[in-house]
């Protein structure tokens, strides 16, 4: 799943972290919410205008004109807001300034309700008018509800600034309100209320201005002084331990939002399902996704039931998340199908567009993906997921050029951006030298026909960097090696290439021999792709490695001339063809045809099957050879692979691999006989450009009618340098 391990966060796709501008706002609201209120006013509702005294209750006096007593009145309102029921206590404070409008307490009652309930800039307005008496305590509380209103406004500025791609004013606003309250912070005095909630602020602001480093020192510095962190605080320290690679502590802070018993932003509901995928919970993940599906409505219905329902955007966001869980659990069709599904449903929408060229990508459809991002871009030129993949759709196209320049341009407008940056990384990695190496290791018993039982080869290379047209240059050493009854024999050889790659074709040329002086040889490939699902190769040596070691030892040579044609249908479904043939310089013409169909046939988000056939046959001149020589060899095979990854931190991860084969064999003058191998290895990943692989192996396969068993164990690596 390359397409999606580009993207963010784990294979992972995630297009942004999801606490958003608009999430923020209302999480900054929590701690203001409307709760119910307490038995003085059980249903939440004050008496009518026109009711008696004693319905405000016993403790109420009447006043002048029959109205209840305003200082009474008054001084319920403010206790119902001290108890936090702001509404009811704005309600009443307003009642009473309708017959008694210079009654201070309820003046005041009424400025702080207002700024309780988040309506911070009509507060500021009145203290500003009637200028109330207040307590050096009661100023700071307002100063730092005035920082909060411009939190608001820098987080509504900055959400609109990005519906509109206008990406270099979106964190103007929202920098002034940090300066703001760093200010505060300096003004309020340590241990204060108003400092502490200045700090939980902070979080927020950090958060969304994706400072994560900044947010995490500021967490654990509230940690050490024991200070514990309402609601609203938690979900930016959850996304930046999500941002910095640490979900299980993301996960925790999640939980601890969504077990309250104030509901929980989508936004947050969201960040648990991918911290849960980060920490490789798939398990819980699905539970998480089925609770969002089924509880998040398609639409919204009106109090007025007789008006038409309105759309639910959370529940595109839901389905968006369907799409890349599928993806995610390497169920790449069934991805495919929600993205296509959502994409008819809104044909407009770039969101749902960019998905689409996304879940096209992952099944190896890079042509049609980027047609499709094409379109989103048609929509949305410069929108940030739009470029991003037309970004990775130029490199699995190899379009070069247009991918360093949408990678350059999008590194410098977004440096903090994970996908960004892994994909710009990825450009860069062409800019260094890289190098691979295989080698294997056999020892064999129980037949004469071959009449060897010790072996071994390997393979090293060292790439040059990439130009920007796709040149590099190689070097490479090769070595093969036998222990026979009459002796051992070596081979080794040096090469020298160099190689093209650009718009999915590929040539090379290089030349080979032992020490770059002695038995050159050349080797030329040409291969294609057209379109999607075809590709062809044609290769030629005229000092071939297939050559037999020990017609290597009678200094024979052997030309190769080979074709290949691969059909590729999606991620799950290949099937090649290859026709070969090898020229040796006894007179022996070597000519074999193959053809092979792998089916993917089972896969999870840890686990993956194929199931591979394959069938080849090979034909030998009649010539008087010391190597083995069969004049005709059949094999129909079948093979069974299985993947599991065992364990994956992000770009770390440790799979192992077990092979199980077996085939019906048949050689000239013998006859058939079954033929079986197994191996098991382990693959590492062990940095993002570093990898090694391991295993051991044993066959069993019957030469000139008698059996030959083998073991063997190999070794592999590659890098950039």
């Amino acid at each position: 799943m390359r397409a999606l391990a580009r993207s963010g966060c784990h294979r992972f796709l995630r297009l942004g972290m999801p606490f958003t501008g608009f999430v923020a706002l209302g999480l900054l609201l929590v701690p203001t919410s409307v709760v119910q209120a307490d038995a003085r006013f059980p249903d939440g509702r004050l008496p009518a205008t026109d009711a008696p005294v004693s319905a405000y209750g016993d403790d109420v006096r009447a006043g002048p004109d029959g109205h209840p007593s305003a200082d009474d009145l008054a001084g319920i309102a403010e206790r119902q807001r001290q108890q936090g029921h702001p509404d009811i206590a704005l309600q009443l404070a307003e009642r009473v300034l309708a017959y008694a409008p210079y009654n201070a307490q309820a003046l005041k009652t009424q400025i702080s309700s207002l700024s309780n309930l988040g309506a911070y800039r009509r507060a500021d307005q009145l203290r500003r008018r009637h200028r109330p008496a207040w307590s050096d305590e009661v100023n700071d509380r307002f100063r730092a509800d005035r920082a909060t209103r411009v939190i608001h406004d820098g987080i509504r500025e900055q959400a609109r600034h990005q519906r509109r791609q206008r990406y270099a004013k979106d964190d103007v606003a929202l920098t002034h309100a940090l300066k703001e309250l760093d200010a505060n912070l300096d003004a309020f005095a340590v241990g204060s209320e108003v400092r502490r909630r200045t700090r939980f602020d902070r979080l927020v602001v950090l958060r969304e201005l994706r400072r994560f480093d900044d947010v995490i020192e500021e967490y654990e510095a509230l940690r050490r002084a024991s200070v514990r962190l309402p609601a609203y605080a938690k979900p930016p320290v959850a996304d930046a331990y999500l941002a910095r690679r640490r979900p299980e502590k993301a996960a925790a802070l999640y939980r601890q939002v969504l077990s309250t018993d104030s509901p929980a932003p989508l936004a947050v509901k969201t960040g648990y399902y991918y911290a849960l995928i980060e920490s490789e919970d798939y398990e819980g993940a699905k539970q998480q996704l089925a609770r969002l599906n089924d509880r998040v409505p398609t639409w919204r219905y009106r109090e007025n039931q007789t008006a038409s329902p309105v759309p639910n955007w959370e529940r595109s966001e839901i389905d968006r998340l369907r799409v890349r869980d599928a993806a995610y659990r390497n169920h790449e069709e069934v991805a495919l199908d929600r993205a296509a599904t959502l994409y008819r449903a809104a044909p407009r929408n770039t969101d749902i567009i960019n998905g689409l060229a996304i879940a096209e990508r992952a099944r190896g459809w890079y042509q049609q993906a980027q047609a499709t991002s094409e379109l989103a871009q048609a929509y949305a030129p410069h929108d940030k997921a739009t470029r991003l993949n037309i970004a990775e759709n130029a490199q699995d196209l190899e379009a070069y050029t247009r991918w360093r320049e949408t990678s350059e341009a999008l590194a410098e407008q977004f440096p903090s951006d994970s996908a960004v940056r892994r994909n710009r990384l990825e450009w860069l990695d062409r800019q260094h030298f890289s190098v691979e190496g295989q080698g294997s290791v056999g020892s064999s018993h129980g037949g004469d026909a071959v009449n060897g039982s010790q072996d071994g080869d390997y393979q090293l290379r060292l790439n040059s960097p990439w130009s920007e047209g796709g040149y590099r240059a190689y070097v490479e050493q090769s070595y093969q090696w036998g222990e026979y009854d009459e002796g051992a024999e070596r081979h080794g050889r040096q090469g020298l290439g160099i190689e093209r790659q650009w718009l999915r074709r590929h040539w090379w040329t290089a030349l080979s021999g032992e020490r770059l002086n002695d038995d050159l040889g050349l080797d030329l490939g040409w291969s294609q792709w057209l379109g999607d699902h075809w590709q062809y190769q044609l290769r030629t040596q005229t000092q071939s490695p297939e050559t037999p070691l020990r017609a290597e030892r009678d200094d024979l040579d052997g030309r190769l001339y080979q074709t290949q044609v691969t059909w590729r249908q999606n991620e799950s479904r290949e099937a090649t063809l290859t026709l070969g043939a090898l020229d040796i310089s006894d007179g022996n013409l070597r000519s074999d045809v193959s053809a092979g169909l792998t089916q993917r046939v089972q896969a999870s988000a840890h686990h993956q099957t194929r199931l591979i056939g394959a069938l080849s046959a090979e034909h030998n001149r009649d010539v008087d050879a010391d190597y083995y020589n069969p004049a005709d060899q059949r094999t129909a095979g079948i093979t069974l692979e299985h993947d599991w990854l065992t364990w994956r931190r992000y770009d770390r991860s440790l799979t192992q691999n077990l092979s199980l084969g077996a085939a019906s064999e048949w050689e000239s003058g013998y006859g058939g006989a079954p033929g079986y191998e197994v191996s098991y290895g382990h693959t590492w990943q062990l940095t993002r450009t570093w990898s090694i692989n391991y295993g051991i192996g044993w066959e069993s396969h019957a030469y000139e009618g008698e059996r030959e068993k083998r073991w063997y164990g190999q070794f592999g690596f590659e890098g950039v340098l």
